[in-house]
């Protein structure tokens, strides 16, 4: 295919289709240019000197696009993207299929995709929140060229999204497909992954607004409440990929409650920005066993108990049956504080972390209860088909049908059980000015359960007696660099790589005094440029 060449104007390659930077193909513009107003010269070099003006946008190239078709489109550019994604936990779900939790009370094989109300349009089923096109994680159909070109690239990418195209469909074979936005205007939005981008999935994780973090993560979430907070990292304009790095598109993150992880033995540690020791205060630093969030997380909220076995709420809005909740407040409820030593929750190993471990950190936890059906011979949980408990409140007949679709052999016996689970909060971090004191704590009856813990009497007497009611005083933090203002922007297209692999934007966050200079030094420039224009022309005339 031959394409004409234009001199004056750069072209672009998008999706297989060429143009020109005017947006119309095959024009060609003047090739002597008038000369501008100064003001409107100063302006625009202004809005391309400074940083986070020019960078908000997404990346130029993409406002350029004809067509999109998917992660072939993207392709085009970001060559084995799409095949990183088939391999990150995101995609692949490793480990999650059949692991039973107590939240939804079932397990997301037998709950893939389905519609509870389709009057209503109302969705169900685990795979809403796959970036695949329906195909289930761990079968050969997901594993096939056709899967992988349904890849979701834009519902993590896209500035504009709309979620409601990600609607489950069932074909004349009784198989489930899961569609998306795919439309231009949402292609041309592609950028860097934002807060509003993660939380399309990550806000309703546990089945509810904020159930499962319990803060608001303001001020990418609504604040619910005058005394609800957010995280002081997203108050200061960073998004949560300044964290979860995802070199290569595996990311990094860790509970000890998720099962999928794309990077097993590497912890994402406050120390990697703060240091080994962040505070003016050495008596701080020294608390060595204690985790950073363990006094920079105040309170929770969100899910605390849920009962599946109690009689079903109905909700006359969406024409559905759930179970009974207890959810508190963003932000209302103190956490718990266990020892932990950083691996994996496995139920028949028990808690992982204790007092005589020396590689346990005291770290702040909401205790979760969920009295689920259990079979009582062997005290195993029934699994539920949440559709059939959903439509009609059933719950033997959702036992029977999840267990049936389980492999297991139903014995229409049941009993409730409850199930603790504890949920590590790392959001809803708090400034030092409202971090936990030394009176939170090491006083009687504190925040800190101390023989919880595992100290001995004598012990706790010590810890108990350290503080009282008017000690204690707020330390500044301490950080080895300061953050990026805006630290959302999209990066430049001409990164620079330090020795982590970590991007860092080509201008760093540039002060007031060094804008306004730089500002100054163009307008000379500008005016200059003026004055030898008017000299010509009057030597000329």
């Amino acid at each position: 295919m031959k394409h004409s060449v234009m001199k004056d104007k750069p072209l672009f390659a998008i999706g297989g289709k060429w143009q020109a930077a005017s947006g119309k193909l095959g024009s060609r513009v003047p090739t002597t240019c008038h000369l501008l107003p100064a003001t409107v010269i100063l302006a625009l070099l202004v809005v391309l000197l400074l940083p986070g003006v020019a960078n908000a946008d997404p990346p130029a190239p993409h406002q350029y696009m004809q067509e999109y078709e998917g992660p072939q489109s993207c392709e085009t550019c970001h060559l084995g993207a799409a095949e990183q994604i088939t391999q990150s936990m995101h995609y692949t779900w490793s480990e999650k299929m059949d692991h039973y939790s107590p939240i939804p009370a079932t397990i997301s094989s037998i709950n893939w995709l389905g519609v509870l109300n389709p009057d209503m349009e109302i969705a169900g089923g685990c795979g809403r929140c796959h970036t695949g096109g329906g195909a289930m994680p761990g079968t050969a159909e997901a594993d096939t060229a056709e899967a992988h070109a349904q890849v979701d690239c834009l519902v993590c990418h896209a500035e504009v999204y709309d979620m409601s195209a990600r609607f489950p469909q069932q074909d004349e074979e009784g198989n489930w497909t899961l569609g998306g936005d795919r439309s231009l205007a949402a292609a041309r939005t592609a950028a860097r992954p934002s807060d509003e981008a993660c939380l399309r999935c990550h806000l309703n994780a546990g089945g509810g607004n904020l159930f499962a973090r319990g803060v608001d993560l303001a001020p990418v979430a609504d604040k619910h409440a005058e005394e609800s907070y957010g995280d002081i990292h997203a108050e200061r304009g960073m998004v949560c990929v300044d964290c979860h790095r995802a070199p290569d598109h595996l990311i990094y993150g860790f509970a000890p409650t998720l099962w999928s992880r794309d990077h097993e033995d590497e912890r994402l540690l406050c120390s990697d920005c703060h240091g080994e020791d962040p505070h003016d205060n050495s008596l701080l630093n020294q608390h060595l066993r204690l985790d950073c969030r363990t006094c920079h997380v105040r309170e929770t909220g969100g899910l605390v108990t849920r009962d599946w076995t109690a009689e079903p709420v109905y909700d006359p809005i969406k024409e559905l049956y759930g179970p009974v909740d207890n959810v508190a407040p963003p932000n209302t409820l103190q956490s718990t504080h266990l020892w932990h030593n950083g691996e994996r929750l496995i139920p028949s190993e028990g808690w992982p972390g204790e007092y005589g471990d020396l590689n346990s950190f005291i770290q702040p936890f909401k205790v979760y209860q969920g009295t689920v059906p259990a079979n009582p011979k062997d005290g195993k949980p029934w699994p539920l088909k949440l559709d059939v408990f959903y439509k009609t409140g059933d719950l033997e007949t959702a036992m029977e049908v999840g267990a049936q679709d389980a492999g297991l052999a139903w014995t229409g016996e049941w009993e409730p059980k409850t199930m603790e689970v504890p949920l590590q909060i790392s959001h809803g971090i708090v400034e030092a000015e409202r971090a936990l004191m030394c009176q939170d704590c090491h006083v009687p009856n504190g925040r800190m359960d101390f023989a919880a813990l595992g100290y001995d009497a004598e012990r706790i007497q010590i810890l108990e007696s350290l503080s009282s009611a008017d000690a204690g005083e707020g330390q500044m933090l301490q950080v080895s660099f300061e953050p990026s203002a805006n630290p959302a922007a999209p990066r430049s297209t001409d990164p620079i790589e330090v020795e982590n692999g970590v991007e860092l934007p080509l201008f760093g966050s540039w002060s007031l005094v060094g804008a306004l200079l730089i500002i100054l030094l163009v307008a000379i420039v500008v005016i200059w440029a003026l004055m030898r224009q008017r000299q010509k022309l009057a030597s000329a005339s």
